[in-house]
């Protein structure tokens, strides 16, 4: 199996001595706080889903980024983009694959880190907000996994592609959070879309039993650490867990 080859450089083989026994893909979006994945949010979740015992496999879009941001000015660097699937294996350490070859039977959880890039190139929540769109290969990820009963988490910005999903099918009262740190829009967006959001701390995790949702806030919590980031990846892998109690 596809998943089988991958999982070899991800499993956990020395925490705790912890038995990885459920498989997760985590999907990345570049590589870059600004244009693609927030880094230390990718890198917490890998860590927090290993030590909680979990088999990890990354994925990322085989396309260019909307756009380049050089992240020492925060300046759009004109004419240029870069491959999120590239950019993603600076973070996955060259064992990153293309988000075609994912599929749903292949794992029992789908896991989106955060950063901008998310709203940019995973959908175009950045430039259209509540008229927003999932893009084609991501949306059909998500509803692989929705279809198929399988917990799907988010950090940071992500949920609001789980609110994206909700609206698009129609779901109700889906409970999501992005954080005491939100911007307004935001939250009318998940409004506006049929969502409840939850005002989550450092630590604390937004869970919808009932859609088989995980969502925590990561960078979207107010003053956040590189510590509440972590907190908030393990409180998301701990909560992943507890749908396979």
């Amino acid at each position: 199996m596809f998943a089988s080859s991958l999982n070899t450089f991800l499993t956990p083989g020395g925490y705790a001595g912890v038995k990885a026994t459920k498989r997760v893909a985590l999907v990345l979006a570049g590589c870059g706080a600004r244009d693609g994945t927030e880094i230390t949010e990718a890198v917490s979740a890998m860590i927090a889903l290993s030590q909680a015992g979990f088999s990890l496999s990354l994925f990322a879009p085989n396309r260019d980024t909307h756009h380049l941001v050089n992240h020492l000015n925060g300046q759009d660097v004109v004419g240029m983009r870069r491959n999120m699937l590239e950019e993603a294996n600076r973070i996955g350490r060259g064992q990153v694959h293309a988000i075609s070859e994912l599929h749903a039977a292949e794992f029992d959880a789908l896991v989106f880190s955060g950063g901008f890039g998310v709203a940019k190139n995973l959908c175009d929540y950045a430039f259209r907000g509540s008229a927003a769109s999932i893009f084609p290969d991501v949306k059909t990820c998500l509803l692989s996994f929705l279809d198929s009963q399988k917990p799907i988490a988010a950090m940071c910005i992500a949920p609001v592609l789980l609110g994206m999903l909700a609206r698009d099918r129609g779901l109700k009262n889906v409970r999501l959070t992005t954080g005491d740190g939100s911007h307004k829009d935001t939250i009318e967006s998940l409004h506006n879309w049929g969502c409840v959001q939850v005002n989550c701390n450092s630590g604390e995790a937004c869970i919808d039993e009932t859609h088989r949702f995980v969502s925590v806030p990561a960078y979207m919590i107010s003053d956040a650490s590189p510590a509440d980031v972590y907190l908030c990846a393990k409180v998301m892998a701990d909560s992943l867990r507890k749908f396979f109690a």
